[in-house]
Protein backbone atom coordinates (compact mmCIF):
# COMPACT_ATOMS: atom_id res chain seq x y z
CA UNK A 1 0.00 0.00 0.00
CA UNK A 2 1.77 2.96 -1.28
CA UNK A 3 1.13 6.65 0.59
CA UNK A 4 0.29 9.37 -1.50
CA UNK A 5 2.76 12.33 -1.19
CA UNK A 6 1.99 15.98 -1.48
CA UNK A 7 4.27 16.04 -4.58
CA UNK A 8 2.44 13.27 -5.91
CA UNK A 9 -0.79 15.56 -5.61
CA UNK A 10 -1.77 18.04 -8.88
CA UNK A 11 -2.43 21.25 -7.58
CA UNK A 12 -5.82 22.68 -9.45
CA UNK A 13 -6.09 26.17 -8.15
CA UNK A 14 -10.22 27.17 -7.58
CA UNK A 15 -11.44 29.75 -10.03
CA UNK A 16 -11.34 33.04 -8.97
CA UNK A 17 -15.15 34.25 -7.54
CA UNK A 18 -15.76 37.98 -9.04
CA UNK A 19 -16.24 40.31 -5.55
CA UNK A 20 -19.56 42.05 -6.44
CA UNK A 21 -19.48 46.26 -6.51
CA UNK A 22 -20.82 46.26 -3.26
CA UNK A 23 -18.75 44.37 -1.61
CA UNK A 24 -15.48 45.78 -3.53
CA UNK A 25 -17.20 49.01 -2.47
CA UNK A 26 -16.92 48.24 1.15
CA UNK A 27 -13.69 47.18 0.52
CA UNK A 28 -12.31 50.01 -0.66
CA UNK A 29 -14.11 51.90 2.08
CA UNK A 30 -12.52 50.03 4.30
CA UNK A 31 -8.75 50.51 3.68
CA UNK A 32 -9.32 54.10 2.94
CA UNK A 33 -11.11 55.05 5.81
CA UNK A 34 -8.18 52.91 8.52
CA UNK A 35 -5.63 54.94 6.49
CA UNK A 36 -7.61 58.43 7.12
CA UNK A 37 -7.84 57.03 11.00
CA UNK A 38 -4.72 56.08 11.28
CA UNK A 39 -2.92 59.69 10.14
CA UNK A 40 -5.59 61.49 12.20
CA UNK A 41 -4.93 59.44 15.22
CA UNK A 42 -1.11 59.04 15.23
CA UNK A 43 -0.81 62.82 13.67
CA UNK A 44 -2.56 63.73 16.86
CA UNK A 45 -0.41 61.86 18.65
CA UNK A 46 2.94 62.94 17.39
CA UNK A 47 1.71 67.06 18.35
CA UNK A 48 2.80 66.29 22.07
CA UNK A 49 -0.17 68.09 23.61
CA UNK A 50 -1.48 65.70 25.92
CA UNK A 51 -5.25 67.05 25.42
CA UNK A 52 -5.58 66.92 22.42
CA UNK A 53 -4.51 62.96 22.62
CA UNK A 54 -6.90 62.71 25.33
CA UNK A 55 -9.62 63.99 23.28
CA UNK A 56 -8.59 61.94 20.17
CA UNK A 57 -8.80 58.68 22.09
CA UNK A 58 -11.38 59.15 23.81
CA UNK A 59 -13.29 60.15 20.69
CA UNK A 60 -12.50 57.29 18.83
CA UNK A 61 -13.79 55.05 21.68
CA UNK A 62 -17.36 56.82 21.85
CA UNK A 63 -17.36 56.93 17.99
CA UNK A 64 -16.87 52.75 18.22
CA UNK A 65 -19.10 52.60 20.92
CA UNK A 66 -21.87 54.54 19.39
CA UNK A 67 -21.34 52.94 15.89
CA UNK A 68 -21.56 49.67 17.32
CA UNK A 69 -24.88 50.10 19.62
CA UNK A 70 -26.29 51.29 16.61
CA UNK A 71 -25.74 48.47 14.30
CA UNK A 72 -26.25 45.83 16.96
CA UNK A 73 -29.89 47.55 17.83
CA UNK A 74 -30.88 48.39 14.02
CA UNK A 75 -29.88 44.70 13.14
CA UNK A 76 -32.57 44.14 16.43
CA UNK A 77 -29.22 42.14 18.04
CA UNK A 78 -29.06 39.42 14.91
CA UNK A 79 -32.13 37.88 16.34
CA UNK A 80 -33.58 37.01 12.87
CA UNK A 81 -30.28 35.92 11.29
CA UNK A 82 -30.55 32.14 10.24
CA UNK A 83 -34.12 32.24 10.68
CA UNK A 84 -36.32 29.83 9.17
CA UNK A 85 -39.75 29.62 8.56
CA UNK A 86 -40.49 26.80 10.78
CA UNK A 87 -39.12 28.47 13.87
CA UNK A 88 -41.05 31.14 13.84
CA UNK A 89 -44.96 31.24 15.55
CA UNK A 90 -47.48 28.46 14.22
CA UNK A 91 -50.21 31.39 14.27
CA UNK A 92 -48.50 33.91 11.81
CA UNK A 93 -49.36 33.42 8.39
CA UNK A 94 -46.75 32.59 5.84
CA UNK A 95 -46.56 36.26 4.67
CA UNK A 96 -46.10 37.50 7.81
CA UNK A 97 -43.21 35.16 8.34
CA UNK A 98 -41.80 35.38 4.80
CA UNK A 99 -41.85 39.35 5.75
CA UNK A 100 -40.34 39.12 9.07
CA UNK A 101 -36.94 37.24 7.60
CA UNK A 102 -37.18 39.33 4.93
CA UNK A 103 -36.72 42.01 7.41
CA UNK A 104 -33.93 40.92 8.97
CA UNK A 105 -31.97 40.12 5.16
CA UNK A 106 -32.79 43.67 4.19
CA UNK A 107 -31.92 45.28 7.75
CA UNK A 108 -28.02 43.56 7.73
CA UNK A 109 -27.92 44.93 4.12
CA UNK A 110 -28.65 48.55 4.89
CA UNK A 111 -26.25 48.50 7.68
CA UNK A 112 -23.75 46.58 5.99
CA UNK A 113 -22.12 50.65 5.11
CA UNK A 114 -21.43 50.73 9.30
CA UNK A 115 -18.68 47.88 8.93
CA UNK A 116 -16.95 50.17 6.87
CA UNK A 117 -16.74 52.54 9.91
CA UNK A 118 -16.38 49.97 12.94
CA UNK A 119 -13.47 47.90 11.50
CA UNK A 120 -11.76 50.62 10.91
CA UNK A 121 -12.04 52.08 14.47
CA UNK A 122 -11.53 48.37 15.76
CA UNK A 123 -7.81 48.12 13.97
CA UNK A 124 -6.82 51.66 14.70
CA UNK A 125 -7.41 51.07 18.75
CA UNK A 126 -5.73 47.37 18.53
CA UNK A 127 -2.89 48.70 16.84
CA UNK A 128 -2.67 51.32 19.28
CA UNK A 129 -2.95 48.78 22.56
CA UNK A 130 -0.73 46.14 20.51
CA UNK A 131 2.03 49.09 20.39
CA UNK A 132 1.58 50.19 24.06
CA UNK A 133 1.69 47.00 25.53
CA UNK A 134 3.42 44.59 23.50
CA UNK A 135 5.83 46.74 21.66
CA UNK A 136 6.81 49.12 24.28
CA UNK A 137 6.25 46.67 27.25
CA UNK A 138 7.44 43.51 26.42
CA UNK A 139 9.52 44.15 22.73
CA UNK A 140 11.73 46.99 23.74
CA UNK A 141 12.88 45.29 26.90
CA UNK A 142 13.88 42.41 25.44
CA UNK A 143 16.05 44.41 22.40
CA UNK A 144 17.97 46.31 25.64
Amino acid sequence: MRMSHKKDRKYTPSPKKELSPKTRQLAISLVINTIILIFVYYGSMAINVPIISVIVTWGYLIILGGFLVAYIAYNRAFTRKELTVEMLPADWSYEKKQQYINDGKERMEKSRWMLSVIIPFLIVIMVDVLYLFVWTGWLENLFK
